[in-house]
């Protein structure tokens, strides 16, 4: 891996590769599409599934962690979640949608316009996350 290269995570809601959606929460996702980006290229990717949100919600976090993932792409997730990521030492770039692919290449490109990935109403009646599209 070179000086400009990171292992991104893309969380999605199939297991088709760069083909497959955005998810839109972190912690209810079934797939990740797993890629390194340098100098401007994504590489070549990966499809794992995902361990599940577990007891805790502090499995999916580790796991990413795990996979040696520097930056997560997802639509939206938790407060908790975020926080975890984060003392990981992983990038949370929420508020995607569009493809893995579409998402890997614009992060590469530097073109890619997170918003606010926090999600909230968990629990009782659902949730709402706000989610953006990356800027073409």
């Amino acid at each position: 891996m070179s000086s400009n290269s990171r292992v991104v995570a893309v969380a999605c809601e199939e297991g088709t590769g760069l083909q497959s959606a955005v998810s839109g929460h972190f912690g209810h996702t079934p797939f990740f599409v797993v890629a390194e980006i340098s100098d401007g290229q994504v590489g070549a990717a990966r499809t794992v599934a995902s361990p599940g949100h577990g007891e805790g919600g502090c499995s999916m976090p580790q796991f990413v962690q795990q996979l040696g993932v520097r930056a997560v792409v997802v639509g939206g997730l938790g407060a908790r979640a975020a926080a975890l990521l984060e003392a990981f030492g992983v990038e949370v770039i929420g508020g995607i949608t569009g493809n893995a692919g579409e998402a890997l290449r614009a992060l590469a490109a530097g073109r890619l316009a997170g918003g606010d990935p926090r999600c909230s109403g968990h629990g009782g009646g659902g949730h709402s996350c706000g989610h953006h599209h990356h800027e073409s």
